[in-house]
Formats: structure tokens, C-alpha cells, sequence
């Protein structure tokens, strides 16, 4: 969590504040009363601990609960006064139901994942991957909406899809993570989006909005708008020839 941010949550904390922290067995927030986690009381704290000295929560408030099983979670409506869930909702397979479920059972919160800069740096945790290789999506904040788009399988073979890991050097902790304090009520929406073309784009134009990837690439580039026209003449004249490459479909957001 960003310390800056810890001390910010601790602040706004009373001192009866009823606290949860989802997915908190890695590095729980000691002062959550109520630690939600697949994992067992007696293995937390893998790297240690934040948010205070004192452990508010115990091994019976420690609640072993999948939260990728789309099981409603284990607590009333609006029983919390705030929720914690910092960097758990990358790893799961249905950020949209636990982000709905998290509005239901708290009244305000702290969400935090790492940024989708960060995600598209190689090198970040293994020198083969892009990002976390754990890790299920690129996730993006605008206008205060919380945006999850599938991370892709190509960026990790294709320079002008990701950052080197050079670039993270003059990234402040804020722009490594990104984080959304939020109260009664935020957005949240998956990105549907089957274009491989369309996703490649936006990454690409995002890689270069940075001022990384411009000239290496440019060949690149040039043979890949190359093969497009070339699929967009043949879908011409063979209406029916098949064209995974070239796919103009719509993105639409779903909120399900």
C-alpha cells in the first residue's frame, strides 16, 4: 500500500470504526478488525504488515473465504464502515462481482493495483513476462471508474506492446500503483473488446504517448498496416474469407 495513503486511511479511521480487509494475508492492515482471505490466520504476513502496530483482528475475525468463488461474502449490507482490497482485484477471475460486492457490504473504502504502466513493464517481476505473471488484468482509472481490460498474451513477446524495466525508474510510487478512495458508491466496468487489432492499437499508442518504442518500431508498424490493408482488400473481394486479423468490432462495457 502507498505509505502516504496508509497514513491517510489511518486518519480517517475512529476509533469504533468497524474495518475489513479483503485479500489482506500477504501484508494485512492491522488495524482492520476483519481480515477476508483464502488463506489460513497462522501463514499471514508474508511480507510483513502495515497500518499499525497492534493487530486489530484475530484468528476468528480472520475469515477463510474464496473470493474468486462468486460466493456472496460472508457479511451483512453496509456492515462496514470501510474496506480495504489493495492489490486483489488483478489476481481474480471476476473483479466486476467482488467490486459489487464490496459496495454492498461497506459504506467506504480504499482499492489499490498496480497501474497499468507498471503492468506493461517487463522485467517487473520476471524477465519473461510483462507485469505479474500472476496477474489477470490491466486495470485503469477514469473519471473516477474503475476500468478492467483482459491482459493480453501478446505483450510479452513484442516490444512495442510493453515498457522496458528501465522505465519504472522515474515512476513515483503513485504512478507504479494507482488507487481510488471511494464513499457509498463507485463505478466499475469490464471492457469487452474481441479485436486483437483494436486492443493492439490502443497498448501501442498508449507505449508511445510515453515517448518509448517510437523508432525501433517504426518498421513494425509500417508492415503491420501493411498486412491490414491487405486483409481489408481481400474481405473485399472474398466476402466470405476468414480474417482473424482484421476484426473492426465495437467495444462495449459490461457491468454484470
Amino acid at each position: 500500500m502507498i505509505k502516504e495513503n496508509e497514513e491517510k486511511i489511518l486518519r480517517i479511521l475512529k476509533e469504533d470504526a468497524l474495518v475489513l480487509d479483503i485479500g489482506g494475508w500477504d501484508k494485512p492492515f492491522n488495524r482492520a478488525n476483519y481480515v477476508l482471505d483464502i488463506h489460513p490466520y497462522e501463514t499471514r504476513g508474508f511480507h510483513g504488515a502495515h497500518g499499525g502496530n497492534k493487530e486489530y483482528f484475530n484468528k476468528k475475525t480472520w475469515i477463510i473465504h474464496d473470493i474468486s468463488s462468486k460466493k456472496k461474502l460472508p457479511f451483512k449490507n453496509k456492515q462496514f464502515d470501510f474496506v480495504i482490497c489493495s492489490h486483489v482485484l488483478e489476481d481474480i477471475r471476476d473483479p466486476i462481482w467482488l467490486s459489487s460486492e464490496i459496495i454492498r457490504i461497506s459504506k467506504r473504502g480504499y482499492i489499490e493495483f498496480p497501474s497499468i504502466y507498471s503492468e506493461l513493464t517487463k522485467g517487473y517481476d520476471d524477465n519473461s513476462y510483462v507485469g505479474y505473471y500472476h496477474h489477470r488484468w490491466l486495470i485503469e482509472i477514469k473519471n473516477k471508474k474503475l476500468i478492467f481490460i483482459f491482459k493480453p498474451h501478446f505483450i510479452h513477446g513484442d516490444k512495442r506492446y510493453h515498457f522496458p524495466r528501465t522505465y519504472l525508474r522515474n515512476l513515483s510510487e503513485k504512478e507504479i500503483n494507482s488507487f481510488l478512495f471511494w464513499k457509498d458508491n463507485f463505478y466499475f466496468a469490464e471492457v469487452i473488446q474481441i479485436s486483437r487489432d483494436k486492443l493492439k492499437r490502443y497498448i501501442n499508442k498508449l507505449i508511445k504517448s510515453k515517448g518509448y518504442r517510437k523508432n525501433i518500431t517504426f518498421l513494425l508498424d509500417f508492415l503491420d498496416k501493411i498486412r491490414l490493408n491487405y486483409k481489408r482488400f481481400k474481405k473485399i473481394l472474398i466476402k466470405n474469407s476468414y480474417c482473424p486479423r482484421y476484426m473492426e468490432t465495437s467495444e462495449f462495457y459490461s457491468t454484470v
